[in-house]
């Protein structure tokens, strides 16, 4: 596993090659920066800023300070962030939870959101439910 992880001290960022395969509950103290096509089949925890590479797959849970899911990413867990979360096209997530806000682009699939902050869809997005007091906002992609 740690083999495709590389560190880069002055960032402290983590860097996960693209097309690695995790099977391991996996928590990073620091940033993550995590390459195209990456899969984790449990858990990913990290303590600072999460970014999701396009068409990376996390069959498990997340929970990160802020996070920025890259487009085709699939989270069949939840995602739990403590700042901000933002989705790009075409992004799916089962259950999303943030006490920020959360951005969504066009194309996004959530099956549950629940945001402290304000949830901001752009353009058509499909979400199944919002959690009560969640303030809504929709805006025409542009």
């Amino acid at each position: 596993m740690i083999r495709f992880i590389k560190y880069h001290p002055r960032s402290n960022t983590y860097v996960i090659e693209k097309r690695a395969f995790l099977d391991e509950d996996l928590t990073l103290d620091g940033n993550v920066i995590v390459g195209q096509e990456v899969k984790f089949w449990k858990n990913l925890t990290v303590t600072g800023k999460l970014e999701l590479g396009k068409g990376s797959v996390i069959r498990g849970n997340v929970k990160a300070r802020s996070a920025l899911v890259c487009s085709k990413a699939k989270i069949l867990g939840n995602i739990e962030t403590a700042s901000e979360l933002v989705l790009l096209d075409k992004a799916k997530i089962n259950t999303a939870a943030c006490q920020g806000d959360i951005h969504v682009r066009p194309g996004c699939v959530l099956d549950f959101v629940k945001a402290d902050g304000t949830l901001e869809l752009i353009g058509k997005v499909l979400v199944r439910k919002v959690a009560p007091l969640t303030k809504v906002i929709i805006r025409a992609e542009e």
